[in-house]
């Protein structure tokens, strides 16, 4: 979004007397806090298209805030009203752009309620059978793009009776209409990253399994379809209450409510967004011939946690939602499989970094400064953050590492953090400075020489 914003230093470690000087992070900070969307929205499965309105609920940080910029790319805008009255608009350069005639109030909620249709060639998925969002929210919704700034979520779909929606957070109601449709209601109380909004709808048939702490959901296309029976499911995900009681002892926090979705989608696929995940049926099936390759499962729930509930302040600091999970993957397959099955997932990281050397891709973990989305070198952000968990780890021992990573979680809990919040809490908890390890190793373009 082309907003004026406000540059936020995070360096707390700097407040603890153990720790030597570091570095700042810096955030900037939008000059608007988005805080609810209310999106009623029909799909159309032959034009690839959907339709209807979105209302956003705002509240300015700044005095005499002119106007807000949205992304318009791939979307039609029919019109656009704030508090119930027009509101001016233009289009350029795929950005759609607010004016207000007066100027808005700091500290005062105001609500934008936008018509729009849209034919999304990215951020969605469409199928004969079933459809489905996929990451970049704002392709197919009208909203914001700042990760750390979260928001509550009123999702309306209306769509064929037989088929099955799943939304973020929980279905308040379904209810059929005229023409054979139905309109589904979803809501999201705890306020998420607007890229975990999403949602699918299908012919899908549902498997469901108890956990301790709560219900999972598996969604699926009949056999015919997908090669996919109850029985195949049950075997494909038999670990994933281990997997949940695993994530939230780490955590030390239950998922956000007492539900979990898997929804398995053709082709190659692994998503998570805020409930729910989308797997593809080609991974079911590969962990059905290798129990080993279970990683997706784990990796899309175990971002309920670590990435949709403790954020990723900016793409500087993407490592603490990506490199983290990859980490944890790893380690629930050490205490599943073994000490060997720990290695041989770190060492899957270790010749992914090891490629992207001799592809002369290196690059920090992580940066002081900003960078762009697509700036992030994946490479370095999910496996060579990986190995500096497992180095983490190896250093404090497992003690004070499980400690820490911990108290991390529980501390940002629904919060967004740079990586020296991080590094703040590891070296409180271990009563270790760490500036060294984190100058070098994170945000450093220094190769580790793992020798597992």
């Amino acid at each position: 979004m082309r907003l004026v914003k406000k540059l936020l230093v995070c360096c707390i470690s700097l407040m603890s007397p153990i720790i030597s000087y570091a570095q700042a992070d810096i955030v900037s900070v939008s000059d608007v806090d988005f805080i609810h969307y209310h999106a009623e929205l029909e799909p159309n499965f032959k034009q690839k298209s959907l339709a209807g309105t979105v209302k956003v609920n705002f509240i300015p940080r700044i005095k005499k805030l002119k106007n807000l910029t949205f992304s318009a790319k791939y979307k039609q805008i029919k019109s656009v009203h704030i508090d119930g009255k027009n509101a001016q608009y233009s289009l350029s350069d795929e950005q759609l752009i607010i004016n207000f005639q007066k100027e808005l109030h700091a500290n005062r909620q105001y609500s934008l309620k936008i018509e729009y249709s849209a034919t999304p060639k990215r951020g969605m998925k469409f199928y004969n059978d079933h459809i489905f969002t996929v990451y970049h929210t704002k392709n197919w919704l009208v909203s914001h793009s700042d990760i750390s700034d979260k928001a509550t979520f009123d999702l309306v779909l209306t769509h064929d009776l037989n088929m099955t929606s799943v939304g973020n957070g929980r279905l308040v109601s379904r209810k059929e209409i005229t023409n054979n449709k139905v309109i589904s209601h979803w809501q999201q109380n705890t306020p998420m990253p607007l890229y975990t909004f999403g949602f699918a709808i299908g012919k899908l048939e549902t498997l469901k399994i108890k956990a301790n702490s709560a219900t999972i959901m598996v969604l699926y296309r009949d056999e015919p379809s997908s090669g996919l029976t109850p029985k195949l499911l049950k075997e494909a995900f038999s670990d994933v209450a281990d997997i949940l009681s695993f994530y939230e002892d780490k955590a030390g926090f239950s998922l956000n409510q007492n539900n979990y979705s898997y929804v398995v989608v053709d082709g190659y696929m692994a998503q998570e967004a805020s409930g729910f995940s989308l797997v593809g049926e080609k991974f079911v099936h590969t962990v059905l011939d290798d129990k080993n390759e279970n990683w997706f499962i784990a990796h899309e729930l175990a971002h309920e946690w670590w990435g949709n509930s403790v954020t990723c302040a900016n793409f500087s600091h993407f490592w603490l939602n990506e490199g983290l999970v990859q980490f944890l993957v790893a380690a629930y397959k050490q205490h599943l499989f073994g000490e060997q099955a720990y290695k041989n997932e770190i060492n899957v990281a270790v010749t992914r970094i090891a490629r992207a050397v001799k592809e002369n891709r290196v690059a920090p973990v992580a940066f002081h400064n900003e960078i762009k989305e697509q700036e992030i070198n994946r490479t370095m952000a999910y496996s060579k953050g990986a190995l500096v968990f497992y180095m983490l780890r190896e250093k404090l021992g497992d003690e004070q590492f499980w400690k820490a990573l911990k108290q991390y979680s529980q501390t940002y809990k629904n919060k967004s953090v740079t990586t020296q919040n991080l590094k703040f809490i590891f070296e409180q908890v271990s009563d270790t400075d760490l500036t060294l390890f984190f100058d070098t190793w994170v945000y450093g373009q220094e190769i580790p020489n793992l020798n597992l």
